[in-house]
């Protein structure tokens, strides 16, 4: 039942971010695997890490990524089945680098729709034009839903490898290590796009808030937003106009 739940969702929402409506993200599937598992908030922390380590990835020119959004929900069941979110994550990352390649097929595959459609347009056979173009769909649906229905069948062998990998301590010290690691990856990606030889403040000041004042996201995010109007000159009196 769990494989058809999240594989039905991961198709459809497959889908639906194509049109703009962007509910497949690692946050949101991961909350999703988090509410068939039982535990929402297990959910959350597995797709918010997924979400920041996939900060800086974009499909640009149709470019193929890491597919964070599937691994945070088999992360999500993995970490709630073996009771650690450091082998969860590590699963998720390891199934966000293997589902590139069902991607790439996906991509490939839906040509052969889109030319049908090109041969009914020339045709000036606007029903079939439309079949095929919406039957472009499929293969995007087939190549999420497919993969995680069976992954999500065969779950038990995932969990226990991981359980027989936390029953060896320096695996366990070693996934630990790894799980604490992977959220660092995704801030040193998103300071790859950013201009530190200019910015530079922002970041000493960022950091001294978190890690000597103990301020949380919520509170960075708007003494950025502060800094960045007074910055910018949007937060001064006649600034904006």
């Amino acid at each position: 039942m769990l494989g058809i739940i999240l594989g039905l969702w991961s198709g459809i929402s497959m889908v639906l971010s194509l049109t703009g409506i962007g509910i497949r993200t690692a946050l949101v599937c991961g909350f999703v695997a988090g509410i068939c598992v039982g535990d929402p908030l297990l959910g959350i922390n597995v797709g918010a890490t997924c979400l920041l380590m996939s900060i800086g990835y974009y499909t640009y020119g149709g470019a193929t990524t890491p597919d964070y959004v599937t691994g945070s929900m088999f992360g999500t069941v993995v970490a709630s089945r073996t009771g650690d979110i450091n082998a969860g994550l590590l699963v998720a990352v390891s199934l966000a680098l293997l589902m590139t390649q069902m991607d790439i097929l996906g991509r490939s595959s839906t040509t052969v729709f889109q030319h049908l459609a090109e041969g009914a347009l020339a045709q000036n056979n606007i029903k079939k034009f439309e079949f095929w173009t919406i039957m472009g769909t499929v293969p995007w649906i087939l190549s999420r839903a497919i993969p995680v229905f069976f992954g999500m069948v065969l779950i038990d062998n995932v969990t226990k490898l991981t359980d027989f990998a936390n029953s060896v301590q320096w695996v366990s010290r070693g996934l630990s290590v790894v799980g604490k690691c992977l959220p660092a990856v995704g801030f040193a990606l998103l300071l790859t796009y950013m201009d530190l030889k200019r910015f530079w403040p922002f970041l000493i000041l960022g950091f001294v808030l978190y890690a000597y004042m103990g301020v949380g996201t919520i509170g960075l995010a708007l003494v950025g937003a502060a800094a960045g109007a007074l910055f910018t000159g949007t937060g001064r009196e006649g600034g904006a106009q």
